[in-house]
């Protein structure tokens, strides 16, 4: 956005003193030799400082000399002496722009705005100028009358997505990157970085759009499909389109927590065979992810497999001994196959990591009744019992027993 518009240089034609150095200046200009003409320019407007031609020549000189300060210096003279004069203001605004003086350079552009309102190329300017200097409320006005006059070209949309952006307003900035996209496939790149913002902000929705927009000309995007699928699992989807996405993201590139993900979804699905499959992979894919073999373990647990279970509760607690669930869970399933000293002891270490759960307290019960230890299983009945929960029918169960238990103790 900071390439000058409109450069002029014009003809130089004088009479008297200044004949001479002018029509040696324009020798000189037609030759492109800017620095050697910029003497002869100066000495003409020594002797005739209201010439807006010759002055404007010289601020072109400057410019095309290098001496950004000098020509600046002109172009303001030229454009105070004659405010119509739209080549100067041009220039000046460019050299603005270019030397980092955003704020002047967007006042010029809003000057020539208003002079010339039918130029999409001066409102992109002043967008990008207006947008640089802080004003960003400005530029999206810009933009916008851009994109009124021109339709939507690629330049006024991602500009005015950017600044949307910026300002926060990223929903509003979505539609706009979306739109940009369809012109331009390297627009594309910007949709994720949207679409991880949209989610940031709750937009859960529109984030979904977005990728989904971007894993149609990317379908060979791995993590943008697993993205979706998550997302449609937390809440934007049904469980069997999100298992599409999961599929599709480990048939690519295969990790164990899409692995883990994919299980979870058909897991919604009710098949159970299937996610526990997944689970396996995900738990053999890193041995070393004590979460992984947990929730490997609670699947077979509800298949009813205990022993294959219990060696995966194992697995976990070899690697993170600080697993109150993976105690918990290998309790379980050492009472289910009737080893109930060691389910005592997995239950002893989840208490100590302050797995405290009604649930713990009465299997703690049971496994002490089992082994006969009526006046430990008392205490531990009497002790789930105090707890707060929902477990009616265990409940129930614990009052049968210490009945059962008080009637045995007395006969002792």
């Amino acid at each position: 956005m900071s390439r000058l518009l409109g450069f002029a240089v014009f003809l130089l034609v004088g009479l008297g003193l200044q004949a001479e150095p002018l029509r040696r200046a324009a020798e000189l200009l037609a030759e492109n030799d800017f620095a050697a003409a910029i003497p002869h320019l100066e000495a003409a407007l020594e002797e005739d400082p209201g010439n807006t031609n010759a002055r404007f020549n010289l601020a072109y000189a400057y410019q095309s000399a290098g001496d950004d300060e000098g020509a600046i210096r002109h172009y303001r003279l030229v454009t105070a002496e004659e405010p119509e004069l739209a080549a100067a203001r041009q220039n000046l605004a460019a050299l603005l722009m270019r030397t980092g003086q955003l704020a002047e350079a967007a006042t010029e552009y809003e000057a020539l705005h208003r002079a010339l309102p039918d130029d999409s190329r001066i409102l992109l300017l002043l967008a990008a100028s207006s947008r640089g200097s802080g004003s960003s409320e400005r530029a999206v006005q810009a933009y916008q009358q851009a994109l009124a006059l021109d339709g939507e070209t690629l330049a006024a949309l991602t500009g005015l997505a950017e600044t949307l952006a910026e300002l926060g307003r990223t929903p509003e900035a979505a539609s706009y990157y979306l739109k940009a996209a369809e012109i331009d496939s390297a627009a594309e790149q910007a949709l994720l970085g949207v679409a991880a913002k949209l989610e940031e902000e709750g937009e859960t929705d529109q984030a979904l759009a977005v990728y989904r927009r971007y894993a149609r000309s990317h379908p060979q995007d791995a993590a943008v499909q697993e993205r979706i699928g998550l997302l449609l699992l937390e809440g934007g989807g049904t469980a069997e389109e999100a298992a599409r996405f999961l599929e599709r993201s480990v048939s690519l590139e295969p990790q164990p927590v899409r692995h883990a993900a994919l299980a979870e979804a058909y897991r919604r699905q009710s098949r159970d065979e299937a996610a526990r499959e997944q689970l396996r992979l995900a738990a053999e894919a890193d041995p070393a992810d004590a979460d992984f073999r947990f929730r490997h373990a609670s699947a077979l647990i509800r298949a009813g497999d205990h022993e294959a279970a219990a060696r995966e509760y194992l697995g976990a607690l070899e690697t993170d001994p600080s697993h109150a669930g993976a105690w918990s869970g290998l309790a379980f399933a050492m009472f289910k196959t009737d080893n109930f000293p060691a389910c005592l002891k997995a239950l002893h270490h989840a208490e100590a990591l302050g797995d405290l759960r009604p649930a713990s307290a009465y299997l703690k019960a049971l496994a002490l009744d089992k082994l006969q230890l009526y006046e430990e299983a008392l205490a531990a009945y009497q002790a789930f019992l105090a707890l707060p929960s929902n477990l009616e029918d265990e409940k129930w169960k614990a009052q049968q027993r210490l009945k059962t238990i008080e009637r045995v103790l007395r006969k002792r």
